[in-house]
């Protein structure tokens, strides 16, 4: 695949996990890449590790976010025309006993952080009157429930993303393509599942048709065709990726 090949790609949270798999996938087939993560020394070893551009910047914060996107347009020669927004939290709390700050912290981080990072790329391509492609991370918590993991904001953050998508993907077609991808359980440092491995076992063999986790290689394969050429004619998107496990 070479349709990212000399691409400008900014990616949140890309110190690590989905994020840092994507980082490193992208950086592989030729892209040019700058990573956007809250930590400073994390960003600066992740970066360092694929040859990179580090940028730090709190994602709930606006002008550190505009501040942020500039810095990465300096880094990379030119505004970044692939942006992946995988920056995000997961906190479980039941509905009834969540308190508004903890709410705040989640729907700020993964939905306000989603919107104002893509909003400061956009504004810098259709400025310059440049195509790009949007890929941000929701989850198949945003599709279906779960009573084993109460996570009422973390849910509701997530279906926000794919309205955002496909909302942001109206709004900037045609120059700017805009899809979301739906992980459901993948072996990242989020998931706690996995701390009972027997209880994950079942898990998966109750829920999960293809009997595993998911890789955050895999996510970022999917993530890296969505922001390729020869996905050039998908927009406004949300895919599972899953095991198949929104099927049962």
């Amino acid at each position: 695949m070479s349709g990212v090949e000399g691409r400008r790609a900014l990616v949140t949270g890309g110190a690590g996990g989905i994020g840092g798999a994507t980082a490193a996938l992208l950086r592989r087939r030729g892209a040019d890449v700058a990573i956007l993560d809250l930590d400073v020394e994390t960003t600066l070893r992740a970066a360092d590790a694929l040859g990179g551009h580090p940028v730090t910047a709190d994602v709930r914060e606006p002008a550190a976010v505009e501040d942020a996107v500039e810095e990465a347009a300096r880094a990379l020669g030119g505004p970044p025309d692939l942006l992946v927004n995988a920056a995000g939290i997961y906190r479980i709390r039941p509905a009834i006993d969540l308190e508004p700050a903890e709410w705040d912290e989640v729907l700020e981080t993964n939905l306000r952080g989603s919107w104002l990072v893509a909003r400061a790329f956009a504004r810098r391509l259709v400025a310059a009157e440049l195509p790009g492609t949007i890929v941000n991370l929701s989850s198949t918590a945003a599709l279906v429930a779960d009573r084993a993991e109460p996570a009422v904001h973390y849910n509701a953050s997530k279906a926000g993303v794919i309205a955002l998508t496909k909302q942001l993907a109206v709004e900037l077609a045609p120059n700017i393509r805009v899809n979301a991808v739906c992980p459901g359980f993948i072996d990242t440092s989020m998931l706690r599942m996995m701390d009972d491995p027997e209880a994950g076992r079942r898990i998966l063999d109750e829920t999960v048709p293809l009997r595993r986790l998911g890789r955050p290689e895999e996510v970022a394969e999917l993530i890296a065709f969505l922001s390729s050429d020869e996905a050039g004619y998908v927009t406004g998107v949300a895919v599972p990726i899953d095991g198949g496990g929104t099927v049962v």
